[in-house]
C-alpha cells in the first residue's frame, strides 16, 4: 500500500523535531537512518570498480549443496570457521538475539556440539575465527561482538577461549566454556555497525571490517590487551557495500571477504601483510544465490571454502561448499 497521503504529516513532523531538538541530535539521528560514515580519508582509500568485476570461475567450483540446515537450534548462521582441533568439522554462531553458545556441526552440517559461554550475553556476535594464539602449539577461537545497527556501543569485543575437542565424547557434545579472555577495542573513529573480522594465522593480528556504503578496515596488532580497552587503527577503505564476514586461510595466503551477493578474493605474498594485500584489486569468485548471507570460511584442508545463510520467512539455510579446481 502506498502511503504518499501521509507525507505532509511527515513534514510536519520533522519541523516540529527540528523546533525541539538540537542540529547534532537532529543529524545523529538522521545518519542512522541512512547509515551515514565518516568519510573515509583519500590516502587509504583502495579505488576500483567492484561493479565492473566479473565472477572468475578458474580457481573454485560452483557451489555444491551440503546440507539443508534443519536444526531448529541454530536458524541465524552469522558466522563460519574450521575446525582445526576437529578436523573437517565447522564452527558456528548466531547473532543478537539468540543463546550464548556456539556450536559445531560435521562434514554434512549436522550439529555435533553445543558449547554454551558462561556469564556471556548475545547482544550482537557477528563473526567467528579459528587460529592462533597466545599459548603456542594451541588453537583458539575467536568470537565477534561486533554488530551495532545503531552505533550505540562504545567498544568492540572479541572473546578468545581454546578450541573444544570432541575426541572420544558421545555426540552431541553439550558442555560450558567457563573460562574466556575478553579483547576489548576502540574503533579510532567512533561507534560503527561491523559484522566481519580477520584474524591473520601468521602473526596473530585482529581486524575488524565494517558494514555499510564501503568497508573500512580497522587493526589491532597482536599481542592484544585482556579486558583493557586498545584502539584499534584505520588503516584502509574497500570499496565494498555491506560486507558481512571475511575469512583467511589457515596458511594466512589467502583471503575471502564477502557481501550479502559477492565474494572477493586475495592472494597474499610471503612476508607480504595483510594489509598491503588487500590494496590489490579483489577477484570476485563463485558464490551462491543466498537470501541473507552473512558467513564464509575456508576448509581447514584448504581444499575450498563454505558459506551459508541465515534463515529467512520464505526460505532454508542451506550450507554450500566451493571445491578449489585441480
Amino acid at each position: 500500500m502506498k502511503l504518499t497521503h501521509l507525507w505532509p504529516v511527515v513534514g510536519i513532523g520533522l519541523i516540529i523535531a527540528c523546533n525541539q531538538i538540537s542540529h547534532n541530535t537532529l543529524f545523529t539521528r538522521l545518519s542512522l537512518l541512512v547509515n551515514l560514515q565518516p568519510a573515509p580519508p583519500k590516502d587509504s582509500t583502495v579505488r576500483y570498480g567492484v561493479e565492473a568485476l566479473k565472477v572468475d570461475t578458474t580457481l573454485f567450483e560452483k557451489p555444491r549443496l551440503v546440507n539443508t540446515l534443519t536444526d531448529p537450534s541454530l536458524i541465524e548462521a552469522s558466522g563460519l570457521a574450521p575446525s582445526r582441533t576437529n578436523p573437517g568439522y565447522l564452527w558456528t554462531q548466531e547473532d543478537s538475539g539468540n543463546p550464548n553458545q556456539i556450536q559445531l556441526l560435521t562434514k554434512t552440517g549436522d550439529i555435533a556440539g553445543q558449547y554454551i559461554l558462561d556469564g556471556l550475553v548475545n547482544h550482537d556476535w557477528e563473526d567467528i575465527a579459528t587460529g592462533p594464539g597466545p599459548v603456542a602449539g594451541k588453537t583458539y577461537i575467536y568470537l565477534a561482538e561486533i554488530g551495532d545497527n545503531n552505533f550505540k556501543y562504545p567498544e568492540k569485543i572479541i572473546y578468545r577461549f581454546p578450541e573444544p575437542s570432541i575426541t572420544g565424547k558421545k555426540l552431541p557434545v553439550k558442555e560450558h566454556i567457563a573460562k574466556v579472555d575478553v579483547l576489548r577495542f576502540k574503533l579510532s573513529d567512533g561507534a560503527q555497525n561491523a559484522e566481519a573480522m580477520l584474524l591473520d594465522p601468521i602473526k596473530k593480528d585482529l581486524f575488524i571490517l565494517s558494514k555499510g556504503r564501503y568497508s573500512t578496515v580497522y587493526l589491532a596488532p597482536y599481542p592484544q590487551r585482556i579486558n583493557q580497552p586498545t584502539l584499534m587503527t584505520r588503516m584502509l577503505t574497500l570499496p565494498f557495500e555491506k560486507v558481512t564476514a571475511a575469512a583467511i586461510s589457515g596458511d594466512g595466503s589467502e583471503i575471502l571477504i564477502r557481501t550479502y551477493k559477492k565474494l572477493f578474493y586475495y592472494t597474499r605474498q610471503p612476508h607480504e601483510s595483510v594489509i598491503d594485500a588487500l590494496k590489490r584489486e579483489a577477484r570476485l569468485i563463485p558464490l551462491a544465490d543466498e537470501p541473507q548471507g552473512e558467513a564464509v570460511c575456508w576448509a581447514s584442508d584448504g581444499s575450498g571454502y563454505y558459506t551459508t545463510s541465515e534463515r529467512t520467512f520464505f526460505s532454508t539455510q542451506k550450507l554450500y561448499f566451493y571445491p578449489r579446481k585441480q
